[in-house]
């Protein structure tokens, strides 16, 4: 008799131990994937302050050799020059007035981005498809392909940086801002499309 009440139990226990399971699992892989995005949202943080510091120093992020110094900095972060998982968005910002456009020689509906915000530059390090920038994409037929500078500040309707008034406010185009924008995959198990598995960092020099 007291055999198979022992028998009874330990089943029991498996049972309990089972269920059990099917929530601790999930926690310790979620505690695991949370504490690896802790590590690499300070990486990104740190790359994202480093690249905003040389880039509003005049590094000429165009040449290849600054690229992958960059690229070494994220090592770990899986991005590459050209691909990956991340991307750096390098951005100058400026605002064109009346006096610019004045200045420019255009006057009323010649100067079709007077009163807005416009990028200057745009350099993509990085998967360059991984993720848009928050604040525009300046179409690349209007970008200068060796320099990467805008074409036309005052005529490009796509360089436009329409959502960039709420982080500062600019006066002309001599006041130049560098936007660094640093996007990041995560680390976890496909939750549906990588919902939430992004590590976003923006800096303003």
């Amino acid at each position: 008799m007291n055999r198979h009440k022992r028998t009874r139990q330990r089943g029991n226990t498996m049972i309990e131990f089972a269920i059990a399971m099917t929530f601790l699992i999930p926690l310790m892989v979620g505690s695991f994937s949370l504490g690896l995005n802790l590590m690499r949202s300070i990486q990104v943080i740190q790359v994202c302050r480093d690249a905003g510091s040389m880039y509003s120093r005049s590094v000429d992020f165009t040449l290849t050799g600054n690229q992958d110094t960059l690229v070494k900095m994220a090592s770990g972060l899986g991005m590459t020059r050209t691909g990956g998982t991340g991307v750096v968005i390098l951005s100058k910002v400026a605002f064109v007035s009346d006096a610019d456009c004045t200045a420019a020689g255009l006057t009323g509906s010649n100067c079709t981005n007077r009163g807005k915000y416009v990028f200057l530059q745009r350099i993509y390090i990085g998967n360059q498809s991984l993720k848009p920038s928050k604040f525009g994409t300046p179409s690349e037929t209007g970008i200068d392909q060796t320099t990467r500078k805008i074409k036309e500040i005052y005529k490009d309707s796509s360089a436009q940086a329409p959502n960039f008034g709420n982080v500062m406010t600019l006066t002309s185009v001599q006041d130049v801002v560098y936007l660094i924008e640093t996007d990041f995959q995560g680390v976890a198990w496909n939750l549906g499309n990588n919902v939430g598995n992004e590590i976003y960092q923006r800096a303003v020099f």
